[in-house]
Parts: C-alpha cells; sequence; structure tokens
C-alpha cells in the first residue's frame, strides 16, 4: 500500500515526543559507554586511559548508530503509523548520534583546521546518502501526485487530471482493461485489478 501525505508528515505533537525518545536515547548511549568505561571494565580502561577510554567511547556509538540506521532505514516503511513514527525517531537518532561521533572524533584526532575541512567533506556526504535514500525521483512524484500538484511544474491538479493544465506533462491515466482512473504510478486498477505492469510488458 502507498503512504499518504499524512502517513510521511509526523503532526507537531508527534515530532516532540520522537524528538524525546531521540534525547533519551542519546542520553542513555553516552551513560552506557560511561559505565563501561568507568564501571565494567575500568582496571581493562586503566592500563591505557587516553586510547582504551576513547575504544569504548567511539566503539559503542558507531555500533548504536550504525545498528539504529541500518535497521530503521530497512524496516521503517513496513509498519503502520505508529511503528513508522517511532522507527523515524530511530532513525534520526542513529543520524544525529553519527555524525555527532564522527565530527567528536575528527576535531579528537586531528588538526583544528584539517578537522574543519574533513568534518564538512562528511557531513556532505552525509547529506548526499540521504538524499539518495529517501529522496528518490519516484518518491518525490508519489508525494506530489498525492497531495493533488504536478511534480513537473508545481500547479494544482484538477480532479482525475491525465495531464497538467499548465505544463502538459502526464500525471494521470486510464486502466486499459476498465477505463477506470489511475494515478500515474499506480501497479494496479483500483476497480478490476489489472496488473498494470504485466499489460504494458505484452
Amino acid at each position: 500500500m502507498q503512504e499518504t501525505q499524512d502517513e510521511i508528515q509526523l503532526t507537531k505533537l508527534e515530532t516532540v515526543l520522537a524528538v524525546g525518545i531521540i534525547g533519551c536515547m542519546l542520553f542513555a548511549t553516552w551513560e552506557l559507554a560511561h559505565l563501561m568505561a568507568d564501571k565494567w571494565f575500568n582496571a581493562w580502561v586503566y592500563q591505557s586511559y587516553f586510547v582504551r577510554k576513547r575504544v569504548i567511547y567511539y566503539g559503542i556509538a558507531f555500533l548504536m548508530a550504525g545498528a539504529a540506521v541500518i535497521v530503521t532505514s530497512t524496516f521503517a516503511f513496513r509498519f503502520g503509523r505508529f511503528g513508522r513514527t517511532v522507527s523515524r525517531a530511530f532513525l534520526w537518532y542513529g543520524v544525529l548520534l553519527l555524525i555527532s561521533t564522527i565530527a567528536i572524533f575528527v576535531f579528537d584526532c586531528l588538526p583544528e583546521v584539517f578537522a574543519g575541512f574533513i568534518g564538512a567533506a562528511i557531513f556532505i556526504g552525509a547529506i548526499f546518502v540521504v538524499q539518495r535514500k529517501f529522496y528518490t525521483k519516484d518518491r518525490i512524484v508519489r508525494i506530489r501526485l498525492e497531495k493533488g500538484r504536478c511534480f513537473s511544474c508545481g500547479a494544482n491538479l484538477y480532479p482525475n487530471s491525465l495531464f497538467c493544465g499548465s505544463c502538459g506533462t502526464e500525471v494521470g491515466k486510464k486502466c486499459p482493461s476498465c477505463g477506470s482512473f489511475l494515478r500515474l504510478k499506480d501497479r494496479f486498477c483500483w476497480n478490476c485489478r489489472q496488473d498494470l505492469g504485466a499489460h504494458s510488458e505484452s
């Protein structure tokens, strides 16, 4: 089932609650690293405090961030609205943790000027990856059509439009089997269940 615009956007209250989840998870992550470095593995850390404490802190941060990003980006859209909201919060947590950890690591280990350039390059790369993952052309087209706007020029569409009245771009189609109006990216006809992909290949 395709997402509706309501499912893509979070309400203000949901956003506030998601920020709360992110804050709690970031706090829990750093507290876990603190416990491991100062309590659980205290003897091992103090044999080489500077190096081993960083191994624990960076190790926990990268592990938690990587797990959050991989798991939520893989399964984020397989749940209902509640699951998507929670998984989105964990995705943001993972991304923020990963970015902050990389930034701290770069400035901790490299000269300040060089670290600044490296940090900027990492953030640029992160933007590129996020856009490639979540802002694909098909996804943008689907979102704009669901909002009743032309995905090419942004003009408002008339109901059941086959073409944009402003730029002439094709924005809808008719089922070849029953003639029902379909959205441009529909895979099956809502009325007769015609497989549009199979029909186009024949």
